[in-house]
Protein backbone atom coordinates (compact mmCIF):
# COMPACT_ATOMS: atom_id res chain seq x y z
CA UNK A 1 0.00 0.00 0.00
CA UNK A 2 1.34 3.13 -1.05
CA UNK A 3 1.19 5.48 2.35
CA UNK A 4 2.48 8.69 0.18
CA UNK A 5 -0.39 11.97 0.32
CA UNK A 6 0.44 14.87 -1.14
CA UNK A 7 -1.42 18.56 -1.28
CA UNK A 8 -1.65 20.12 -4.62
CA UNK A 9 -3.62 22.82 -5.74
CA UNK A 10 -6.32 22.95 -8.48
CA UNK A 11 -5.93 26.24 -10.64
CA UNK A 12 -7.19 27.83 -13.82
CA UNK A 13 -4.27 27.49 -16.43
CA UNK A 14 -5.14 29.08 -19.93
CA UNK A 15 -8.93 27.68 -20.31
CA UNK A 16 -8.50 24.83 -18.35
CA UNK A 17 -8.35 23.46 -15.13
CA UNK A 18 -5.00 21.81 -13.97
CA UNK A 19 -3.62 20.13 -10.40
CA UNK A 20 -0.11 21.45 -10.01
CA UNK A 21 2.47 21.13 -6.91
CA UNK A 22 2.07 24.44 -4.44
CA UNK A 23 5.30 26.33 -3.59
CA UNK A 24 6.69 26.55 -0.27
CA UNK A 25 8.42 29.82 1.38
CA UNK A 26 11.10 29.73 3.52
CA UNK A 27 9.46 28.81 6.45
CA UNK A 28 8.46 25.80 4.78
CA UNK A 29 4.71 26.78 4.78
CA UNK A 30 3.06 27.10 1.67
CA UNK A 31 2.12 30.16 -0.13
CA UNK A 32 -1.83 29.70 -0.65
CA UNK A 33 -1.24 32.07 -3.92
CA UNK A 34 1.38 30.04 -6.13
CA UNK A 35 1.96 26.99 -7.63
CA UNK A 36 4.43 25.32 -10.20
CA UNK A 37 3.41 25.73 -13.98
CA UNK A 38 5.98 23.87 -15.97
CA UNK A 39 8.45 23.67 -13.68
CA UNK A 40 8.34 27.79 -12.92
CA UNK A 41 6.14 29.36 -9.54
CA UNK A 42 3.25 31.55 -11.30
CA UNK A 43 0.60 33.22 -9.08
CA UNK A 44 -3.08 31.32 -8.50
CA UNK A 45 -5.58 33.15 -6.00
CA UNK A 46 -8.09 31.36 -7.57
CA UNK A 47 -8.80 27.50 -6.81
CA UNK A 48 -8.80 24.62 -3.89
CA UNK A 49 -5.95 22.38 -2.07
CA UNK A 50 -6.76 18.54 -2.61
CA UNK A 51 -5.09 15.69 -1.30
CA UNK A 52 -3.80 13.14 -2.87
CA UNK A 53 -3.16 9.46 -2.63
CA UNK A 54 -2.93 6.24 -4.41
CA UNK A 55 -5.36 3.58 -3.50
CA UNK A 56 -4.80 -0.04 -4.88
CA UNK A 57 -3.68 1.83 -8.07
CA UNK A 58 -6.13 4.35 -8.32
CA UNK A 59 -5.72 8.04 -8.34
CA UNK A 60 -7.94 9.55 -5.40
CA UNK A 61 -8.57 13.31 -5.12
CA UNK A 62 -10.03 14.57 -1.88
CA UNK A 63 -11.08 18.57 -2.31
CA UNK A 64 -9.93 20.51 1.25
CA UNK A 65 -10.60 24.09 0.56
CA UNK A 66 -8.69 26.90 -0.24
CA UNK A 67 -6.74 26.71 2.86
CA UNK A 68 -3.11 25.50 2.68
CA UNK A 69 -2.62 24.77 6.28
CA UNK A 70 -6.12 22.81 6.25
CA UNK A 71 -5.11 20.59 3.41
CA UNK A 72 -1.40 19.44 5.01
CA UNK A 73 -3.13 18.77 8.20
CA UNK A 74 -5.80 16.52 6.15
CA UNK A 75 -2.49 14.79 4.42
CA UNK A 76 -0.84 14.42 7.77
CA UNK A 77 -3.98 12.95 9.47
CA UNK A 78 -3.98 10.18 5.96
CA UNK A 79 -0.88 9.35 6.53
CA UNK A 80 -0.99 8.67 9.80
CA UNK A 81 -4.52 6.57 9.20
CA UNK A 82 -2.32 4.78 6.10
CA UNK A 83 0.61 3.76 8.63
CA UNK A 84 -1.58 2.49 11.42
CA UNK A 85 -3.08 0.21 8.66
CA UNK A 86 0.02 -0.92 7.20
CA UNK A 87 1.31 -1.49 10.91
CA UNK A 88 -1.47 -3.65 11.67
CA UNK A 89 -2.96 -1.72 13.91
CA UNK A 90 -6.75 -2.16 14.04
CA UNK A 91 -8.61 1.38 13.07
CA UNK A 92 -12.03 2.51 12.02
CA UNK A 93 -11.87 5.25 9.70
CA UNK A 94 -15.22 7.37 9.34
CA UNK A 95 -15.63 8.39 6.01
CA UNK A 96 -19.36 10.21 6.49
CA UNK A 97 -19.99 12.44 7.08
CA UNK A 98 -16.37 14.31 7.12
CA UNK A 99 -16.01 16.62 10.61
CA UNK A 100 -12.55 17.71 10.05
CA UNK A 101 -12.86 21.60 10.86
CA UNK A 102 -11.20 22.85 7.18
CA UNK A 103 -13.75 21.36 5.02
CA UNK A 104 -16.79 21.99 7.22
CA UNK A 105 -15.75 25.73 7.80
CA UNK A 106 -15.30 26.48 4.03
CA UNK A 107 -18.76 24.46 3.53
CA UNK A 108 -20.07 26.86 6.14
CA UNK A 109 -18.73 29.69 5.19
CA UNK A 110 -19.98 29.42 1.72
CA UNK A 111 -23.79 28.86 3.24
CA UNK A 112 -23.29 31.33 5.34
CA UNK A 113 -22.26 34.16 2.41
CA UNK A 114 -25.77 33.73 1.02
CA UNK A 115 -27.77 35.44 3.73
CA UNK A 116 -25.59 37.35 5.00
CA UNK A 117 -23.68 40.89 4.33
CA UNK A 118 -20.26 40.96 2.87
CA UNK A 119 -18.57 42.37 5.88
CA UNK A 120 -20.21 39.58 8.10
CA UNK A 121 -19.12 36.75 6.19
CA UNK A 122 -15.35 38.72 6.35
CA UNK A 123 -16.00 38.77 9.97
CA UNK A 124 -17.00 35.42 10.34
CA UNK A 125 -14.10 34.27 8.11
CA UNK A 126 -11.74 35.77 10.07
CA UNK A 127 -12.79 34.76 13.40
CA UNK A 128 -13.06 30.93 12.01
CA UNK A 129 -9.48 31.02 10.66
CA UNK A 130 -8.47 32.35 14.10
CA UNK A 131 -10.13 29.81 15.80
CA UNK A 132 -8.64 27.47 13.80
CA UNK A 133 -4.71 28.45 14.67
CA UNK A 134 -5.41 28.85 18.11
CA UNK A 135 -6.97 25.24 18.91
CA UNK A 136 -5.17 23.14 16.43
CA UNK A 137 -7.65 20.96 16.63
CA UNK A 138 -8.58 19.20 13.38
CA UNK A 139 -11.93 16.77 14.07
CA UNK A 140 -14.77 19.05 15.15
CA UNK A 141 -15.68 16.27 17.42
CA UNK A 142 -12.45 16.83 19.46
CA UNK A 143 -13.52 20.50 20.37
CA UNK A 144 -14.50 21.20 23.72
CA UNK A 145 -16.55 23.56 25.85
CA UNK A 146 -12.86 24.17 27.30
CA UNK A 147 -11.58 25.00 24.35
CA UNK A 148 -13.74 27.70 23.32
CA UNK A 149 -13.59 29.62 26.49
CA UNK A 150 -10.14 29.19 26.56
CA UNK A 151 -10.31 30.96 23.03
CA UNK A 152 -12.17 33.77 24.86
CA UNK A 153 -10.06 34.66 27.29
CA UNK A 154 -6.85 34.42 25.05
CA UNK A 155 -9.12 37.11 23.55
CA UNK A 156 -9.29 39.50 26.00
CA UNK A 157 -5.65 38.92 27.43
CA UNK A 158 -4.75 40.07 23.72
CA UNK A 159 -6.40 43.29 24.88
CA UNK A 160 -10.02 42.55 22.77
CA UNK A 161 -12.83 43.56 25.04
CA UNK A 162 -15.08 41.33 26.69
CA UNK A 163 -18.08 42.12 24.39
CA UNK A 164 -15.42 40.79 20.97
CA UNK A 165 -14.32 38.32 22.70
CA UNK A 166 -17.19 36.78 23.70
CA UNK A 167 -19.13 37.30 20.15
CA UNK A 168 -16.10 35.83 18.66
CA UNK A 169 -16.45 33.07 20.59
CA UNK A 170 -20.27 32.60 20.27
CA UNK A 171 -19.41 32.77 16.37
CA UNK A 172 -17.26 29.56 16.56
CA UNK A 173 -19.93 27.98 18.38
CA UNK A 174 -22.77 28.83 15.84
CA UNK A 175 -20.71 27.10 13.39
CA UNK A 176 -20.08 23.83 15.66
CA UNK A 177 -23.76 23.63 16.03
CA UNK A 178 -24.56 23.64 12.37
CA UNK A 179 -21.91 21.85 11.47
CA UNK A 180 -22.51 18.87 14.22
CA UNK A 181 -26.04 19.24 13.77
CA UNK A 182 -27.12 20.47 17.40
CA UNK A 183 -29.85 22.52 18.33
CA UNK A 184 -30.04 25.94 19.46
CA UNK A 185 -29.38 26.58 23.11
CA UNK A 186 -27.30 23.14 22.92
CA UNK A 187 -23.78 24.04 22.43
CA UNK A 188 -20.86 24.15 24.27
CA UNK A 189 -21.19 27.54 25.00
CA UNK A 190 -24.30 29.98 25.36
CA UNK A 191 -24.84 33.35 25.57
CA UNK A 192 -24.10 33.13 28.95
CA UNK A 193 -20.55 32.44 28.62
CA UNK A 194 -20.18 35.16 27.05
CA UNK A 195 -22.11 37.77 29.46
CA UNK A 196 -20.26 41.19 29.66
CA UNK A 197 -20.91 44.13 32.22
CA UNK A 198 -22.01 46.81 29.67
CA UNK A 199 -19.58 49.68 29.91
CA UNK A 200 -20.63 53.44 29.53
CA UNK A 201 -20.41 54.73 25.90
CA UNK A 202 -17.64 56.50 25.36
CA UNK A 203 -17.57 60.32 24.30
CA UNK A 204 -15.41 63.36 23.23
CA UNK A 205 -14.86 66.24 24.97
CA UNK A 206 -15.42 69.15 22.67
CA UNK A 207 -11.99 69.73 23.33
CA UNK A 208 -10.59 66.03 21.96
CA UNK A 209 -12.57 66.56 19.04
CA UNK A 210 -11.79 70.15 18.10
CA UNK A 211 -7.64 69.24 18.40
CA UNK A 212 -8.56 65.77 16.56
CA UNK A 213 -9.85 67.70 13.67
CA UNK A 214 -7.11 70.53 13.42
CA UNK A 215 -4.61 67.95 13.08
CA UNK A 216 -6.52 66.20 9.77
CA UNK A 217 -6.03 66.57 6.31
CA UNK A 218 -8.85 67.54 3.93
CA UNK A 219 -10.21 63.99 3.62
CA UNK A 220 -9.90 62.79 6.80
CA UNK A 221 -11.72 66.33 8.05
CA UNK A 222 -14.39 65.48 5.82
CA UNK A 223 -14.53 61.82 6.87
CA UNK A 224 -14.97 62.42 10.50
CA UNK A 225 -16.92 65.21 10.68
CA UNK A 226 -19.41 62.93 9.05
CA UNK A 227 -18.75 60.18 11.51
CA UNK A 228 -19.26 63.25 14.17
CA UNK A 229 -22.21 64.72 12.78
CA UNK A 230 -24.46 61.70 10.99
CA UNK A 231 -23.27 59.28 13.35
CA UNK A 232 -22.47 56.60 10.51
CA UNK A 233 -21.01 53.18 11.68
CA UNK A 234 -17.79 52.24 9.66
CA UNK A 235 -19.26 50.02 7.58
CA UNK A 236 -21.82 52.69 6.39
CA UNK A 237 -19.34 55.38 5.91
CA UNK A 238 -17.41 52.90 3.57
CA UNK A 239 -20.63 52.40 1.25
CA UNK A 240 -21.99 55.95 1.55
CA UNK A 241 -22.17 57.00 -2.16
CA UNK A 242 -22.90 60.19 -3.75
CA UNK A 243 -26.53 59.57 -4.97
CA UNK A 244 -26.93 58.70 -1.61
CA UNK A 245 -26.67 62.54 -0.44
CA UNK A 246 -29.94 64.83 -1.40
CA UNK A 247 -28.38 68.40 -1.09
CA UNK A 248 -32.00 69.74 -1.56
CA UNK A 249 -33.77 68.13 1.43
CA UNK A 250 -30.41 68.01 3.23
CA UNK A 251 -30.21 64.08 3.90
CA UNK A 252 -28.50 61.19 3.97
CA UNK A 253 -29.59 57.80 3.22
CA UNK A 254 -28.58 54.95 4.67
CA UNK A 255 -29.63 51.86 2.21
CA UNK A 256 -28.49 48.29 1.21
CA UNK A 257 -26.51 47.82 -1.87
CA UNK A 258 -24.94 44.50 -3.59
CA UNK A 259 -22.65 44.27 -1.56
CA UNK A 260 -23.93 45.69 2.09
CA UNK A 261 -26.94 45.82 4.22
CA UNK A 262 -27.19 47.95 6.99
CA UNK A 263 -27.06 46.30 10.78
CA UNK A 264 -30.82 44.56 11.60
CA UNK A 265 -31.20 45.22 7.66
CA UNK A 266 -33.04 48.84 8.67
CA UNK A 267 -32.63 51.42 6.24
CA UNK A 268 -32.67 54.81 7.20
CA UNK A 269 -32.77 58.65 6.76
CA UNK A 270 -30.86 61.01 8.32
CA UNK A 271 -31.06 64.91 8.61
CA UNK A 272 -27.39 66.47 8.51
CA UNK A 273 -26.90 69.74 9.65
CA UNK A 274 -25.93 72.63 7.38
CA UNK A 275 -21.95 72.51 8.17
CA UNK A 276 -21.72 69.12 7.31
CA UNK A 277 -23.93 69.61 3.84
CA UNK A 278 -21.83 72.49 2.77
CA UNK A 279 -18.43 70.52 3.78
CA UNK A 280 -19.86 67.63 1.47
CA UNK A 281 -21.38 69.74 -1.86
CA UNK A 282 -17.66 71.27 -2.02
CA UNK A 283 -16.50 67.81 -2.21
CA UNK A 284 -19.35 66.46 -4.83
CA UNK A 285 -19.01 64.05 -7.76
CA UNK A 286 -21.92 62.76 -9.87
CA UNK A 287 -21.76 59.22 -8.41
CA UNK A 288 -19.53 56.78 -7.27
CA UNK A 289 -18.39 56.40 -3.25
CA UNK A 290 -18.49 59.06 -1.36
CA UNK A 291 -15.32 57.97 0.09
CA UNK A 292 -13.18 56.29 -2.30
CA UNK A 293 -9.92 55.90 -3.36
CA UNK A 294 -7.77 56.96 -5.85
CA UNK A 295 -8.60 53.99 -7.83
CA UNK A 296 -12.47 54.04 -7.02
CA UNK A 297 -12.59 51.51 -4.46
CA UNK A 298 -13.62 51.61 -0.39
CA UNK A 299 -11.66 53.40 1.92
CA UNK A 300 -10.86 50.97 4.93
CA UNK A 301 -8.59 52.18 6.31
CA UNK A 302 -10.20 54.50 8.54
CA UNK A 303 -9.48 52.50 11.97
CA UNK A 304 -5.33 52.62 11.05
CA UNK A 305 -6.09 56.44 10.30
CA UNK A 306 -7.56 57.84 13.34
CA UNK A 307 -5.08 55.97 15.66
CA UNK A 308 -2.27 57.45 13.28
CA UNK A 309 -4.13 61.03 13.57
CA UNK A 310 -4.54 60.46 17.21
CA UNK A 311 -0.61 60.14 17.62
CA UNK A 312 -0.14 63.52 15.80
CA UNK A 313 -2.43 64.81 18.25
CA UNK A 314 -0.69 63.57 21.20
CA UNK A 315 2.76 64.41 20.11
CA UNK A 316 2.01 67.68 20.08
CA UNK A 317 0.53 67.33 23.42
CA UNK A 318 3.80 66.00 24.51
CA UNK A 319 5.79 69.15 23.35
CA UNK A 320 9.38 69.43 24.88
CA UNK A 321 8.57 66.38 27.16
CA UNK A 322 11.67 63.67 27.30
CA UNK A 323 11.33 60.62 25.03
CA UNK A 324 9.74 58.64 27.94
CA UNK A 325 7.40 60.79 28.31
CA UNK A 326 6.38 61.42 25.26
CA UNK A 327 6.26 57.81 24.38
CA UNK A 328 3.60 57.20 27.02
CA UNK A 329 1.35 60.64 25.99
CA UNK A 330 1.35 59.74 22.29
CA UNK A 331 0.38 56.07 23.71
CA UNK A 332 -2.42 57.23 26.34
CA UNK A 333 -3.88 60.20 23.66
CA UNK A 334 -4.29 57.29 20.74
CA UNK A 335 -5.86 54.87 22.94
CA UNK A 336 -8.66 57.79 24.07
CA UNK A 337 -9.23 58.03 19.92
CA UNK A 338 -11.48 55.38 17.61
CA UNK A 339 -14.31 56.05 14.46
CA UNK A 340 -17.28 54.23 16.75
CA UNK A 341 -16.68 56.93 19.67
CA UNK A 342 -17.73 59.37 17.14
CA UNK A 343 -21.12 57.54 16.51
CA UNK A 344 -21.33 57.88 20.20
CA UNK A 345 -20.36 61.89 20.23
CA UNK A 346 -22.95 62.05 18.05
CA UNK A 347 -25.62 60.43 19.62
CA UNK A 348 -24.83 61.74 22.86
CA UNK A 349 -24.71 66.03 21.54
CA UNK A 350 -28.20 64.72 20.02
CA UNK A 351 -30.08 63.94 23.28
CA UNK A 352 -27.84 66.85 25.21
CA UNK A 353 -29.83 69.64 22.41
CA UNK A 354 -33.21 67.92 23.74
CA UNK A 355 -34.19 65.48 20.82
CA UNK A 356 -36.64 63.08 22.13
CA UNK A 357 -35.57 59.14 22.70
CA UNK A 358 -37.64 58.21 19.58
CA UNK A 359 -36.28 60.66 16.87
CA UNK A 360 -32.86 59.80 18.17
CA UNK A 361 -33.16 56.16 17.95
CA UNK A 362 -34.16 56.36 14.22
CA UNK A 363 -31.38 58.44 13.54
CA UNK A 364 -28.58 56.04 14.70
CA UNK A 365 -30.55 53.35 13.10
CA UNK A 366 -30.88 51.33 16.44
CA UNK A 367 -32.93 48.39 16.72
CA UNK A 368 -34.51 49.10 19.84
CA UNK A 369 -34.97 52.28 22.41
CA UNK A 370 -33.11 50.27 24.83
CA UNK A 371 -30.05 50.48 22.88
CA UNK A 372 -30.30 54.71 22.69
CA UNK A 373 -31.16 54.57 26.13
CA UNK A 374 -27.97 53.60 26.67
CA UNK A 375 -26.45 57.40 26.18
CA UNK A 376 -28.46 59.47 27.95
CA UNK A 377 -26.10 59.15 30.92
CA UNK A 378 -23.76 60.89 29.19
CA UNK A 379 -26.38 63.37 27.75
CA UNK A 380 -27.55 64.13 31.37
CA UNK A 381 -23.77 64.15 32.91
CA UNK A 382 -23.59 68.23 32.61
CA UNK A 383 -26.81 69.38 34.20
CA UNK A 384 -26.27 66.18 36.79
CA UNK A 385 -22.43 67.84 37.50
CA UNK A 386 -24.47 71.17 38.15
CA UNK A 387 -26.80 70.08 40.09
CA UNK A 388 -24.60 67.99 42.35
CA UNK A 389 -22.44 71.42 42.72
CA UNK A 390 -25.36 73.22 43.71
CA UNK A 391 -25.77 70.39 46.79
CA UNK A 392 -25.13 71.88 50.18
CA UNK A 393 -23.44 69.09 51.55
CA UNK A 394 -22.83 70.88 54.98
CA UNK A 395 -24.29 73.06 57.44
CA UNK A 396 -23.11 76.71 55.87
CA UNK A 397 -22.61 79.32 58.82
CA UNK A 398 -25.43 82.31 58.41
CA UNK A 399 -24.25 84.96 55.90
CA UNK A 400 -26.15 88.07 58.02
CA UNK A 401 -27.27 88.47 61.57
CA UNK A 402 -29.88 91.11 62.95
CA UNK A 403 -28.48 93.80 65.18
CA UNK A 404 -31.29 96.81 66.13
CA UNK A 405 -33.60 95.99 63.61
CA UNK A 406 -31.07 95.94 60.85
CA UNK A 407 -29.41 92.73 58.81
CA UNK A 408 -25.75 92.84 58.90
CA UNK A 409 -23.94 91.09 56.94
CA UNK A 410 -21.40 88.68 59.07
CA UNK A 411 -17.35 90.49 59.42
CA UNK A 412 -18.96 93.91 59.56
CA UNK A 413 -17.09 95.79 62.05
CA UNK A 414 -20.19 97.33 64.20
CA UNK A 415 -19.79 100.48 66.54
CA UNK A 416 -21.65 101.42 69.24
CA UNK A 417 -21.81 105.48 68.79
CA UNK A 418 -24.27 105.84 71.98
CA UNK A 419 -22.29 103.43 74.60
CA UNK A 420 -20.70 106.00 77.32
Amino acid sequence: MNRRVSVWKYVKIGDRWRYCKPVYGANNKIKSHWVYVKGKPEEHPEGNFYIHKLDHGKQVWKKIGPNPADAVRAAQYEEQFLHAIAMGVPVKKQEAPDLTYGPQMWKFLEDYKLSQSEESHALMKQTLEEFSEHCKKINLTDITREDLLKYKKWLVNRERSLRTAGNKMLRVNQFLRKALGVEAGKGLVTVKDAKFVEREPEVYTDDEVDVFLKACGPFHALVFNTLLMAGLRKQEMENLEWTDINFTTGTLSVRGKKTFQPKDWEEREIEIPRELLDMLFSARKDRGLVFGTKTGKKYTHVWDDCKDIAKKVGASLAGKADDAEKEKIVKETAARYHPHKFRATYCTKLLQSGIDLKTVQKLMGHKTIESTMRYLAKAESKKVRAKVDAVQWKKQPPKSIQIGGYEVPMGTVVIDWKKD
